[in-house]
């Protein structure tokens, strides 16, 4: 074997590699709880540590605080803690059938919307009716609901989409009196912090139920929710229907429930959270603010908010002639965007026995919607890298 591979002259010592000519921007993300963790996660590691060190994890005092201060922030007597907003949801539902004669059973929901607003109807013994929503808005169309009643009508419920808050009023308008009036429990899954004029969602119809979805804007730790209302029997009912229809003494079952309590943990988590939200939805407000007003006289068209609303902006949400161009400029720029939603619930196939009315609207804008970054923390040149992103695809401007 020749020995020349021991004389050949070594390499020299490699030095830092050459800087790179163009270095791309960090991407931007759709939504980031991390930004804001500093403002509240000391005090819910803390409270978090204090429920595992006392071994109390249902029924105890972190759930009964946040009970009193949400429903405090609401402007509401009750607030019932469940495990999820879909939950909320059903037992709700249970209880407008509990009083309703058993030909009532159809529920009135909007087709645009997530599909737990939908299937808690059907996981409660109801039928779902689809009605079709406001180009606008996006929210609930009165017009809509009140060619869908019917003597069987047990409940409505209007969705404040990506935060703001449904037209009420016109609502109200549409609905009989009377006993066959149907009962309207707000979906307000994504409008914690939305208000009509000085009333907080949630305190606008005889109940609302939110979720506490991580990614909400008031986010557990994991999945919970909550029920609103100012009426005390209804809230006596829920809290037993949460607790496996358990009554005033322990293993007495005047009713078949189920297991829907919110655990110690989440408690306290949100209680952590629940200070910071109103700073939170402020920043969201001065985002969406800034987007409206770059999009003014473009054919990039924001999610109308009516007068005297303030939307608490979950999600902010625009209409495009086109989305696709859109979404592919804002992947190649790093910019994450969402649909919410692309299939209307009137066309999905798990509610095709329902025999859903065509919903126009709703099935348009399932064509056109695209939700932007918008959260607590996005800076001002992320947003001017989302702008001109939006600005740039040809036949926007």
């Amino acid at each position: 074997m020749s020995d020349a591979h021991l004389t050949r002259p070594a390499r020299p010592p490699a030095g830092p590699a050459a800087p790179p000519t163009h270095l791309a921007p960090p991407p931007v993300p759709l939504m980031d709880p991390r930004r804001v963790y500093d403002a509240w996660g000391a005090a819910a590691e803390g409270a978090v540590l204090d429920v595992l060190r006392g071994h109390t994890y249902v029924r105890g005092p972190q759930v009964a605080a946040l009970e009193a201060e949400f429903a405090a922030r609401v402007g509401v007597s009750e607030a019932v803690a469940v495990d999820s907003g879909t939950d909320a949801l059903i037992l709700l539902l249970r209880e407008v059938f509990e009083a309703a004669p058993p030909e009532r059973r159809e529920v009135i929901v909007p087709a645009f919307t997530f599909v737990a607003t939908a299937s808690a109807v059907v996981h409660a013994g109801g039928r779902p009716v689809f009605a079709d929503v406001h180009p606008d808005t996006q929210n609930l169309d009165a017009a809509s609901v009140r060619d869908r009643l019917t003597p069987a009508t047990a409940a409505v419920i209007p969705v404040h989409l990506y935060g703001a808050p449904a037209d009420m009023q016109a609502l109200e308008r549409v609905l009989p009196p009377g006993p066959q009036r149907p009962v309207v429990i707000e979906d307000a899954a994504q409008a914690v912090d939305a208000c009509v004029e000085d009333r907080q969602a949630g305190a606008l119809a005889r109940a609302g139920a939110f979720s506490f979805y991580p990614s909400k804007n008031l986010g557990a730790a994991g999945d919970g929710g909550m029920v609103t209302t100012s009426d005390p029997a209804l809230a006596q009912a829920l809290r037993a229907l949460r607790d496996h229809g358990q009554g005033a003494r322990r293993y007495e079952h005047p009713r078949v429930g189920t297991n829907s309590r919110m655990d110690e943990l989440q408690a306290a988590v949100l209680r952590a959270k629940l200070p910071h939200l109103g700073a939170w939805t402020e920043a969201r407000r001065a985002v969406a603010a800034r987007y409206v007003e770059a999009f003014a006289g473009t054919r990039v068209v924001p999610q109308r908010v009516l007068p005297g609303h303030a939307s608490a902006w979950h999600l902010f949400t625009v209409r495009v002639p086109d989305r696709e161009p859109l979404v592919r400029r804002l992947a190649d720029g790093g910019i994450a965007c969402g649909i919410y939603y692309p299939i209307p619930l009137n066309r999905q196939a798990c509610f095709e026995a329902y025999e859903p009315d065509p919903c126009p609207v709703a099935e348009r804008l399932a064509g056109e919607v695209l939700s932007l970054p918008c959260f607590p923390g996005l800076t001002g040149p992320e947003q001017d890298r989302v702008i001109e992103a939006v600005l740039s695809v040809p036949g926007l401007a």
